[in-house]
């Protein structure tokens, strides 16, 4: 075993991810903070990952794009990573109905307390 096994995951775990992806498991245990599960570390890394190829297959649309004198896409439309102020109409709906529903309910614990 020359790699370094994550916090929280156990010798069989690595050996059998290390038997399909060999150098996995030493990213995870490198970019690890203390404490946190492998899983997460996991889960951070792969997401960083799907992100960056995301913006690479954009932005080389982009220059296929402007090759052919075509404006180009709005990278931040695809990818979700704009920044978005405020909450959507359905969201503040729901939000509302939540606050009248708990707002009813207390008010009916109130007075089916004073019985």
């Amino acid at each position: 075993m020359d790699f370094d096994v994550p916090y929280g995951m156990n010798i069989e775990t690595a050996n059998a991810i290390e038997s399909f992806a060999p150098t996995v498991t030493q990213k995870i245990a490198d970019n690890q903070v203390p404490g946190e599960s492998w899983i997460d570390t996991a889960q951070k890394i792969l997401m960083s990952l799907t992100l960056t190829e995301q913006q690479r297959e954009l932005m080389k649309l982009n220059i296929e794009r402007a090759k052919r004198g075509q404006s180009p896409v709005d990278i931040n439309a695809y990818s979700g990573i704009g920044v978005n102020v405020g909450l959507s109409q359905g969201t503040q709906n729901l939000v509302l109905y939540l606050a009248l529903g708990a707002g009813a309910l207390l008010l009916l614990n109130t007075l089916m307390n004073r019985r």
